[in-house]
């Protein structure tokens, strides 16, 4: 295998030897390979060195004959506080005496003196690929409990055998259900659902998991006083060291709070959209009668500007017939101012004609004075009522727009899409992270993350 200085870097050894220029000088070779080397000069510093920095030491390298205590008799005393810190052991001897020793202490390999950096620097190699493959297990198992209490605390959790009879339940299904663990454990999974649930779903469930496929769907549960609720159910096998079903796992979500909120939703939007509607038609007819009312008004006003304009007519034709009158009394004056005979008769015509002067300016007064009032009313009354037909036109529209919005219901479309949306996040945020479990863990996490091994 080639050496892996990254990996090498990530280890932190102890280097325990009683030859101070054999220690001095192979503690800074290693130093160049190492994260960290610590260093003593017998088993006694060695063993007192360990315990000091027990949390930062990833192995051991250590001489057998030394002063104080031996290798074997240090690494007896470090095994009584960690039983699994590799150790290597430099040794001249290859006995069977020290061979039955290192292996009772479980030491890890043993090199010949004088050390071959390049065969230690291979051992160590070999060695820190192992603890760097435990640390990534360790690592990963750390984050599958995670995960594990994320289940366990936001979804109910049941084991069953393949005949379908529980092996095991979460506390969350306690919880939800009123059960306790000695009341369902060993009972067959029919007992979680609901008398509105039919046994094929159960059925169907189980045939499929058994097969080796996925199952997921909706199923109405019941507590044990009988009391509703619908989960969301994602149900896979468990599975032996040997790859054979042993039964299967089934991970629920209770939805019933997010049902009854999307019923409520809807219940409220119809009652809305019929007291929307009445109040809509109520206003619609409201307003059509007012418009029909000032309708009215103008065709009345319509009639009067008619008549007024008609008894124009009349005065101009009064004022005309006057006019032509006063012509032909003119005319006449002349006439007699030829003949001469203009004395009495000539004083009649011109009182005469002056009479009809003031009559023809009075009724001119008079005929202004009526046309101005009767076409200023008209006109100030018909801006007033074309403005109020306005207004009242464009609130019968609007309502008219919200009658239509209510018949297309898209506002509230978009409110059971956020419901149905923020539910269908939910679901596959659960999904996510059980499609986690299934493609980090085998059978041996599995059997870690939900209780003991699956029966």
């Amino acid at each position: 295998m080639a050496m892996d200085k990254k990996l090498l870097k990530r280890l932190k050894a102890l280097y325990v030897e009683d030859d101070k220029h054999i220690r001095t000088e192979l503690s800074a070779l290693l130093s160049n390979f190492f994260g960290k080397v610590y260093a003593a000069g017998d088993g006694a510093e060695g063993l007192e060195t360990y315990l000091k920095n027990q949390d930062d030491i990833d192995v051991i390298i250590s001489d057998i004959n030394m002063p104080k205590l031996t290798g074997i008799e240090m690494l007896k005393k470090v095994r009584e506080v960690d039983a699994k810190v590799p150790v290597l052991f430099a040794t001249a001897y290859s006995d069977n005496e020290f061979l039955s020793e290192a292996i009772k202490l479980k030491v890890h390999d043993y090199i010949i003196k004088p050390i071959d950096i390049r065969n230690l620097l291979a051992v160590m190699n070999d060695l820190a690929n192992i603890l760097y493959q435990d640390f990534l297990i360790d690592q990963q198992n750390s984050e599958l409990e995670k995960y594990k209490d994320i289940i366990n605390t936001n979804n109910i959790v049941i084991k069953t055998d393949t005949s379908g009879d529980i092996t095991y339940i979460n506390q969350l299904f306690c919880e939800t259900t009123g059960y306790e663990r000695d009341e369902i454990v060993g009972k067959n999974f029919e007992i979680t659902k609901h008398n509105d649930t039919s046994s094929s779903v159960i059925t169907e469930l189980f045939s499929e998991v058994l097969e080796g496929k996925a199952w997921k769907g909706k199923i109405k549960s019941a507590t044990k006083n009988g009391d509703a609720y619908t989960v969301d159910c994602y149900s896979i096998a468990t599975l032996d060291d040997a790859g054979g079903v042993t039964g299967t796992i089934s991970v629920q979500k209770d939805i019933t709070a997010e049902l009854n909120q999307k019923r409520e939703v809807q219940i409220a939007m119809m009652k809305d959209k019929g007291e929307i509607f009445l109040k809509g038609k109520e206003s619609s007819t409201e307003m059509n009668t007012i418009i029909k009312e000032l309708n009215n008004r103008v065709n009345e006003l319509q009639k009067v500007l008619k008549n007024s304009e008609l008894e124009k007519d009349k005065i101009l034709y009064q004022t005309e017939k006057h006019t032509i009158e006063n012509k032909r009394l003119k005319t006449e004056i002349a006439q007699y101012k030829k003949t001469g005979d203009v004395s009495g008769q000539t004083l009649k015509v011109n009182k005469k004609n002056a009479d009809l002067k003031q009559e023809i300016a009075k009724l001119k007064l008079e005929n202004n004075k009526l046309l101005e009032s009767t076409e200023k009313d008209f006109v100030q009354e018909k801006v007033n009522f074309e403005v109020k037909i306005d207004d009242l036109e464009k609130e019968l529209s609007d309502y008219k727009e919200k009658m239509d919005e209510i018949v297309d219901a898209e506002v509230y479309t978009q409110k059971l899409n956020y419901w149905r949306d923020k539910a269908k996040d939910e679901a596959q945020r659960a999904e996510t992270l059980e499609r986690k479990i299934l493609q980090h863990g085998d059978q041996g996490i599995l059997n870690k993350l939900f209780g003991g091994k699956a029966r």
